[in-house]
């Protein structure tokens, strides 16, 4: 462990484990999910709807926020959302249980539902403690150790679900509760010693909203991050097709696949802190390189020649996770984060729930391939945006 990681503080240490357990889990169950709707219906779209609605939630997440902000209690709603997830995860097993097509998707559904619901609360938690537990000096190394952390646990969870598939749809989806049962223990030692204000959510709520709409850097973050995650939400469902239905291959190359995605992500958010310069300049070469590389998939047939374009997308991926991070911790007050973070996932991680469904029903009008283009395209055309959104892409790093 180096010396600045050592620096970090304990109870940031173990919201990082939290959300590393955690994300293993979402990891997991997001493409387990895929896989066995795909499975079960042979029908893409209904896979994509799967996979969206782990995003559903996420329009409510600006109010989220504002009501982490001024809660008092958050390690216990911390504790309280995680026991909720586990009970929620039994009644997918119960529609295993009885092998029924109806009750299986309908729990998949609703527990996904739940899922993102509780993630969400989690995430505007976490970003209210990470401000409190770094100092400014840390931003930058300190949203590096998270992501990395945060892509390992992503990474082997996309690559152990092809792996608990194998053992059979009930067993892997036991395996999960267990694990979400695990992510409450780090919470239970974090110690927060931030008194938040008294006021309604509702004046909560409209102070966040001010504080955006006087923040340019903000709103035009999120305005890049709507048209990317649209873009890169289809990612889901478009790789599964991939697999299952061009490729006809068993679910462990989709793992294969994830987790190169995700090795690329750990190596860009580790080398990500010793970029320095204007975040418009870096971002905007990236996106470009992003773009054409997504397109290059589509004339792909080789399943491990795609991996060499996904690791690289991943790098790019896992360096802007940490340049984007840091330049959010370094304009935002820390007791506006979770409204912040809630505004992000509300205005902009929300059009995942979409992005999946859309992807299923290109996949379904046209195919994979087309779909890939589709994705590719849509990064490059969204780079002007760095150009125009003056304010961010002036942001020193």
């Amino acid at each position: 462990m180096d010396r600045q990681t050592s620096d970090l503080n304990r109870s940031f240490k173990l919201t990082v484990l939290n959300s590393g357990i955690s994300r293993f889990g979402l990891s997991a169950f997001n493409l387990m999910i895929i896989w066995v709707i795909l499975y079960e219906t042979k029908n893409a779209f209904l896979a994509g709807l799967g996979d969206g609605i782990l995003s559903l939630p996420l329009f409510l997440s600006f109010l989220v926020g504002a009501y982490v902000d001024r809660t008092r209690s958050k390690k216990e709603l911390a504790v309280a959302v995680g026991l909720v997830r586990a009970f929620f995860l039994l009644s997918i097993l119960f529609g295993f249980y009885l092998h029924n097509v109806i009750v299986i998707l309908l729990s998949i559904y609703s527990s996904g539902f739940i899922l993102g619901f509780t993630s969400d609360v989690l995430n505007s938690i976490r970003a209210s403690w990470t401000k409190e537990f770094l100092t400014q000096e840390q931003y930058k190394h300190g949203s590096s150790v998270q992501s990395v952390a945060v892509s390992v646990a992503e990474g082997i969870g996309y690559l152990s679900s092809g792996i608990f598939l194998a053992f059979g749809f009930y067993n892997s989806f036991l395996v999960i509760l267990l694990v979400f049962l695990i992510s409450i223990l780090p919470v239970i030692f974090v110690r927060s010693s931030a008194k938040p204000e008294v006021k309604s959510t509702a004046d909560s709520a409209r102070e966040g909203l001010n504080f955006i709409r006087g923040s340019k850097p903000v709103w035009q973050m999120m305005s890049i991050a709507l048209i990317v995650n649209m873009m890169f939400g289809m990612g889901g469902i478009i790789f599964i097709s991939l697999v299952q239905l061009k490729l006809h291959l068993q679910s462990y190359y989709a793992s294969v696949i994830f987790s190169a995605l995700i090795g690329g992500m750990i190596f860009g958010s580790f080398i990500a802190p010793k970029l320095r310069g204007k975040l418009g300049n870096i971002s905007l070469i990236m996106f470009v390189i992003m773009g054409f590389l997504t397109v290059s998939i589509a004339f792909i047939d080789n399943v491990f020649v795609i991996l060499v374009p996904v690791v690289l997308i991943g790098v790019i991926m896992g360096i802007l996770n940490v340049l984007l991070s840091s330049a959010l911790l370094k304009i935002v007050p820390r007791e506006l984060m979770g409204r912040v973070s809630g505004a992000f996932n509300t205005f902009s991680l929300a059009t995942t729930f979409f992005s999946g469904m859309v992807g299923g029903a290109i996949i379904e009008l046209t195919s994979v391939s087309f779909s890939l283009i589709i994705v590719g395209a849509g990064v490059l055309l969204s780079t002007p945006m760095w150009i125009i959104f003056r304010e961010l892409y002036s942001i020193t790093l």
